[in-house]
């Protein structure tokens, strides 16, 4: 009697670092190519699970870059097709797609490479939409199936279902568990999956693999699916052959979904009609209990019994047949219905490693086809110090944060005024109460409310000023020259947005030595000036002196119109991330500027190309006049008697260090006379006098002239 066979089919466990992984690989890699990706499966033989539960095709985190299979694994082959839109993911012809899936399997039993790779018997393929955005993943599996006509049935003797399993005895299978381990040592991991296996009995022994025979009286010998061919089986009798597959169903009577195709390949390579199959289910660590499965299997209608003379022509013709058999094998979800999945990953991560990845989401697509040179991780790993946690600091944070900076520190010794939070978007009404909490300080907890990853620090500390007499404990403004010397060293760009142009002038000093990014941004009422590399006191004339003295309330505070801060600060930024980009980083020439209204063309993106860029053109100084909607490139030219990045002035810093900024803050005329700008005002004093004399000696307009 022959009865049904009914197979277990695949359930898909997916472990949540595959998805991921899946999603690095779509941001930084794959980007709008959706082309399939291979994928390793991996599945096991465990007898403690539920046999609903237990033929798991497991994809682990590393199944899209690693290509081991871990001991007590067995693999399998797939591929998975990762769309850019859900419209593309939903229009999919997924049977045409499994079709060409099962056409692999078929067009490998035809020509004989399944023998290579044996574990394409049970590959598998994936569809998937990955919602970068809000962490879902839609995704569908099929794991093809060829199907067998006529199929086969399970021969039940005497018409008895339950003898139609069989199995080993316990000292069988412990003899056959240690043959099998014995031979996947030698074979390559895509054969594990797959053996054949026969008894081997004392009058057919023709090897000496194994020390001596079992008090069975026979040897287990291991064989590939390959040596069918090369006659493995005989000589051996019919009820010591066994065509085995590793088999992780735990269901009594209910092989494998991976068996169907392996009966295609028995029937097309060997036309068999009737063959002894092993579902292997054993394990090293219970190799004394027996639980693999024996069954005979036979084709419902015979398809090799013809006469004799036709036997090797009929033969050929189903060989050589191309027709691919139907083809069956997507998963199928709740209800039993085959349809995808969707699993929302942001209930399973960790809300900051969300933001870690949502933040650096943005800036990756740009390298998808905007700019794919550019280089992201210069941008995150920029050390920025910001001089100044007001209106200016405020909007440069969040910008620098927007380009995905992870380390931001500030500097500040002013607190919060009632006046601040309209204009400085890191302060709220609370923190003007009590006299005002430190801006520094909160703007470093405001910068950790919005984006935990980030690496902030809010200093709270006095900036020593050009022109501004140390009054009361000196040791006291050492300490904070000595504090900021050691931030500016700790950083790789800074920023200078404080109020008055002395303050500017020894960060300026301290980060031209160290050679530093040095980025300045500064307000008019109506105007605004961000500059780079072109120094901010270049321009002088004279050297910086207490500015704040005597000024009026209008003076002290900054009367700017209000979007001025917003716009210098992002030029500020996008400056610092240009430099970044160029070859040449913060020694970077200034582009020419334009020289009309005309939109000017920017450099080449291609990176192979001499003067490229991916953002574009680095300019030295912009400045901004709102009255008029203008913005203008300047290009600056260092000047060699500049009273904060000239030579002798950075010489005489490097050299006398506390003792020069001493009597710069003390001495009146004192940086003039280092850095020569007091001669070059002596000189033009003279100048103006000897015009003035030559004036003198000119007759009046009135007097008549003399006669010569």
């Amino acid at each position: 009697m022959l009865q049904p066979l009914q197979y277990a089919p695949w359930t898909t466990d997916v472990e949540l670092a595959f998805y991921s992984a899946l999603a690095s690989l779509k941001i930084n890699h794959d980007k709008l190519d959706s082309s399939a990706r291979k994928v390793l499966g991996l599945y096991e033989i465990k007898f403690s699970d539920a046999p609903e539960r237990s033929t798991r095709m497991q994809i682990h985190g590393s199944a899209l870059t690693s290509d081991e299979t871990p001991s007590n694994f067995y693999r399998a082959e797939g591929l998975i097709k990762n769309f850019n839109t859900v419209e593309e993911f939903r229009e999919v012809d997924k049977a045409a797609h499994i079709e060409r899936a099962g056409r692999m399997i078929w067009d490998a039993i035809r020509d004989g490479t399944i023998y290579e790779c044996p574990s394409l018997l049970c590959s598998f393929t994936a569809l998937c939409f990955a919602d970068l955005k809000k962490y879902k993943f839609t995704y569908h599996f099929a794991y093809p199936a060829l199907h067998s006509d006529p199929q086969w049935r399970m021969v039940t003797p005497y018409n008895d279902p339950e003898a139609a399993l069989t199995k080993l005895e316990s000292k069988e299978t412990t003899l056959l568990v240690d043959a099998v381990q014995t031979w996947r040592y030698s074979v390559d991991t895509r054969q594990h999956g797959f053996f054949l296996a026969k008894r081997l009995r004392k009058a057919r022994k023709k090897s000496t693999r194994s020390s001596s025979l079992s008090e069975l009286g026979f040897l287990w010998w291991i064989g590939p699916l390959s040596s069918y061919e090369t006659g493995f089986f005989k000589n051996a009798r019919p009820e010591d052959c066994f065509v085995c597959f590793a088999d992780p169903s735990t269901f009594p009577a209910n092989p494998g979904w991976m068996l169907r195709n392996l009966l295609v390949l028995v029937r097309q390579r060997w036309h068999l009609d009737k063959v002894q199959i092993m579902s292997y289910r054993d394990t090293h660590s219970r190799r004394d209990k027996a639980t693999s499965l024996i069954m005979t299997l036979q084709s419902s209608e015979p398809v090799y019994d013809f006469a004799a003379e036709d036997q090797l022509k009929k033969m050929t013709q189903m060989s050589g047949s191309s027709a691919l058999l139907p083809v069956t094998g997507w998963e199928r979800a709740e209800q039993n219905k085959i349809a995808s999945r969707t699993v929302d990953l942001a209930a399973y991560l960790d809300p900051s490693r969300l933001a870690d990845q949502a933040v650096d989401l943005n800036l990756k697509l740009i390298k998808w086809r905007i700019a794919p040179s550019i280089d992201l991780d210069i941008i995150k790993n920029t050390k920025c110090l910001l001089l100044g946690a007001g209106t200016l600091g405020a909007y440069v944070s969040r910008n620098l944060m927007g380009w995905g900076v992870r380390k931001i520190t500030f500097i500040d010794n002013g607190r919060v005024s009632y006046s601040n939070p309209v204009r400085q978007p890191l302060y709220d009404f609370k923190d003007c109460q009590n006299g005002g909490v430190f801006k520094a300080q909160r703007a470093a907890d405001m910068l950790r409310e919005i984006y935990p990853g980030i690496d902030a620090e809010g200093v709270v500390l006095n900036v020593p000023m050009a022109g501004h007499p140390i009054i009361g404990d000196e040791t006291k403004v050492e300490r904070q020259y000595e504090q900021l010397k050691k931030l500016v060293d700790a950083h790789d760009a800074v920023f200078l947005l404080m109020d008055s142009r002395e303050s500017r002038w020894l960060p300026t000093v301290m980060g031209k030595s160290a050679g530093k990014i040095v980025i300045n941004a500064a307000l008019g009422f109506d105007s605004y000036m961000t500059d780079e590399l072109s120094c901010y006191f270049c321009s002088d004339v004279v050297a910086p002196a207490d500015s704040l003295k005597s000024a009026t309330l209008d003076q002290q505070c900054t009367v700017t119109r209000p979007g001025a801060a917003p716009i210098a600060s992002a030029l500020a930024v996008e400056l610092l991330v240009s430099l970044t980009q160029h070859k040449l980083k913060g020694f970077a020439p200034a582009s020419q500027p334009p020289t009309s209204t005309a939109i000017a063309s920017a450099p080449p993106t291609d990176p192979n190309a001499p003067d490229s860029h991916p953002l574009g053109t680095v300019p030295h100084q912009l400045r901004g006049y709102m009255s008029t909607w203008q913005t203008l490139q300047i290009k600056g030219k260092a000047y060699d008697c500049c009273s904060a990045c000239s030579p002798k002035i950075l010489g005489a810093y490097e050299r006398d260090g506390w003792n020069f900024v001493k009597r710069a803050m003390n001495e009146r005329g004192y940086v003039e006379e280092i850095s020569g700008l007091a001669e070059v005002q002596r000189q033009a004093e003279e100048a103006a006098k000897a015009m003035q004399d030559d004036e003198d000696d000119w007759p009046d307009e009135d007097e008549e002239g003399e006669l010569i």
